[in-house]
């Protein structure tokens, strides 16, 4: 039998950043779902979505039409919750974070969906707290707008017509974590974000290996369409708020030493 540390792997897409160019659109959906079912990163559509522009200014980017259409059946709070996420990662970035789409995928948990979910928001926590003192030497006592910023839910594929779904799908009632993750631009972090957890792949599978895969992805722009499809399971009601979204750091005695 393999031993369950050599089952973990930690993807480094440093080299893929989701982005928007003149020529080629990604679709930020396509490109996370391509890192868990392992597809060829070329393989999306390179004309479904139109070109979009982010703002020279401090103001929310102007939504796509894309986006516009997936708001129509989402009432006004579900729509100011994806707006007021979006305003905080680009204020961030505009004042030099760096912004990044991450996927854990997680070994199996057994255990009812609410249970699974809880430990894998645990999970999570601990990842968080690994790397809240791999960027700040004090986390306890810095400002909160030194500290790393996690938003993220717990999500559910979507099934589609002659895609087969990976055996990291089939474990835990299909469920895995996105999160936008933000870098403050001083971090004692030497190197980018996804070199550092394929380094340090060990400290940040856990005990016992619970978590089997991080894939990083750098955001350059764009935001508001990224948080939209983290938040998107809750969203559209497949998953309850207060079961599947985490927000970090929410209190102080959540950091470590």
């Amino acid at each position: 039998m393999r031993a369950a540390s050599s089952r973990i792997c930690f993807s480094t897409s440093t080299n893929q950043p989701i982005n928007y160019s003149n020529n080629q659109q990604a679709d930020y959906a396509r490109q996370a779902d391509q890192s868990i079912d392992e597809r060829p990163a070329n393989e999306y559509d390179q004309t479904k979505h139109p070109q979009t522009t982010p703002s020279p200014v401090r103001a929310r980017p102007p939504v796509s039409p894309i986006l516009s259409k997936r708001y129509l059946g989402r009432n006004q709070s579900q729509s100011s919750l994806v707006a007021a996420y979006s305003q905080m990662v680009t204020d961030r970035v505009q004042d030099g974070w760096s912004c990044h789409l991450v996927t854990l995928m997680f070994s199996q948990i057994f255990g009812p969906r609410a249970v699974v979910m809880d430990r894998m928001k645990d999970e999570v926590q601990r990842v968080y707290s690994t790397l809240l003192t791999r960027v700040h030497r004090k986390p306890r006592t810095a400002p909160t707008d030194e500290l790393p910023v996690l938003i993220g839910a717990l999500d559910l594929p979507v099934y589609k017509r002659g895609r087969s779904m990976g055996p990291q799908l089939i474990r835990n009632n299909r469920l895995h974590f996105h999160a936008v993750v933000l870098l403050p631009p001083r971090s004692r972090l030497e190197g980018p974000l996804a070199d550092h957890f394929r380094d340090q792949a060990g400290l940040y599978a856990g005990e016992p290996k619970r978590v089997e895969r991080i894939d990083v992805r750098p955001v350059t722009h764009d935001h508001e369409r990224v948080v939209d499809y983290v938040l998107k399971t809750v969203l559209n009601g497949r998953l309850d708020h207060d079961d599947a979204v985490l927000v970090l750091p929410r209190f102080r005695g959540e950091l470590t030493k």
